[in-house]
């Protein structure tokens, strides 16, 4: 029977709810099924960090000087990003005995998406992990939300873990579910340092494993930002604990197993537009050409569904140069031919406009379909290109006369 501590309602009510939710350098190689290995008795401790911010490093630094090391769980694609920690200082905080693990590539809530957006988060990120120098064995999923299929994804891309459920004081060292390890709340700017203290010694009376959970670090940066002085007082204490602080990895066990390789996906990632990080504000897995003075592009908050729309809009020259269609890629984004869908609203005639990737990966040119109506509220139009023989497609909507377009949820039938 499984045994856990659950926190105590006064604790619950005091820490706040979480709010996303030593690897090795060398290049990763196979390895049998993970297998657990903790200590032959005693309570465990992991320190696990969020999102790869900045301010981290300061972190790192506090964990260094007390012989101390940490599991981070970063975003492949926010590494360099402003704000975030480099791809030199990841290394080095590996380097240090600190474990690099994954978090998906654009801290996505996974268990909303279809299983072709699920694989590209999670074996996407891994991928880019890896390209950085890194070997991820253990994973978190955004938000704490996990669902079985989201699971069976982390699993299928080569995690050996993923931290999930937060709510409870103390893990099995054994966890009867290493795809859904449960944790306490996030420790954020609400938290007093008795509440994290009480984690660990809940641990202790079970023997048991606290994954306590950390984001910022700062007095006065938001409600996921620990206060410096509870951070350290903290470390301090768990100095002088009858615990083991030991990374994610090294409790689950397993060895660095291969990513598959990504298959073309059979719908429209980030058909929705939902998620814009990236570039010059860009829908995450599209790609925009003709901005101008005359040609815009951008995001609105007047969607079909979800919270955001795209919009287009062309006041002179030639309307089609502006085109938003999905990256034309090797198949991360763009994925098999089949029927093009989309909702959308217009002062002016629409139409989809297509290109096709060979077996070889050459793009054809674009080639453009039926002219639609102008239409002042939601309609959704589909057109089945000809694509014989295409291995990917890339597809999106241009106006076929100056005016403005709105569109939302790109789907592939």
């Amino acid at each position: 029977m499984r045994v856990v501590v659950r926190v105590s309602v006064a604790v619950a009510m005091a820490v706040l709810a979480a709010g996303c939710g030593g690897s090795s350098a060398s290049p990763p190689s196979s390895a049998p099924p993970p297998s657990s290995s903790p200590p032959a008795k005693g309570a465990v401790v992991s320190l696990t960090f969020d999102d790869g911010l900045e301010r981290q490093e300061q972190m790192v630094k506090e964990l260094a000087e007390r012989g101390l090391t940490g599991t981070f769980y970063v975003h492949s694609t926010r590494v360099q990003a402003p704000g975030y920690l480099t791809q030199p200082t990841l290394a080095r905080l590996a380097q240090a005995g600190n474990e690099i693990g994954g978090h998906t590539r654009t801290h996505a809530r996974l268990p909303g998406l279809h299983p072709d957006e699920q694989r590209r988060e999670v074996c996407g990120d891994r991928s880019g992990l890896e390209a950085l120098g890194f070997a991820p064995r253990s994973f978190a999923f955004p938000f704490h939300e996990v669902s079985a299929a989201a699971e069976a994804v982390v699993k299928e891309c080569g995690y050996n873990s993923g931290r999930g459920k937060a709510g409870v004081a103390a893990e099995e060292l054994t966890p009867a579910d290493p795809y859904d390890l449960n944790t306490p709340l996030s420790i954020g700017s609400r938290t007093t340092l008795p509440e994290v203290q009480q984690y660990v010694l809940a641990a202790e009376q079970r023997e048991g494993w606290a994954i306590l959970v950390f984001h910022d670090y700062c007095d006065d940066c938001g409600t996921l930002g620990v206060k410096p002085r509870i951070f350290t007082a903290f470390l301090d204490w768990l100095k002088g604990r009858p615990v083991a602080v030991r990374n994610v990895g090294d409790v689950i066990g397993g060895g660095v197993r291969p990513v598959p390789p990504l298959k073309p996906p059979s719908v429209a990632i980030n058909g929705s537009l939902e998620n814009y990080f990236g570039k010059e504000g860009l829908p995450d897995c599209w790609q925009l050409d003709g901005r101008s003075a005359t040609a815009t592009f951008g995001r609105v908050d007047e969607p079909r569904t979800g919270r955001w729309a795209g919009r287009i809009k062309v006041t002179d020259g030639d309307p089609g140069r502006l085109r938003l269609a999905v990256r034309q890629d090797d198949g991360e984004c763009a994925p098999k031919p089949g029927t093009l869908s989309v909702w959308y609203t217009s002062t002016a005639p629409v139409r989809f406009t297509v290109s096709r990737r060979s077996a070889g990966g050459t793009w054809s040119g674009w080639s453009e379909g039926p002219v639609l109506p102008a239409a002042s509220t939601w309609r959704q139009a589909t057109w089945t290109p000809k694509a014989a023989g295409a291995a990917g497609i890339s597809f999106g909507l241009v106006l076929a006369g100056p005016g403005q377009a709105t569109f939302d949820d790109f789907a592939l039938r």
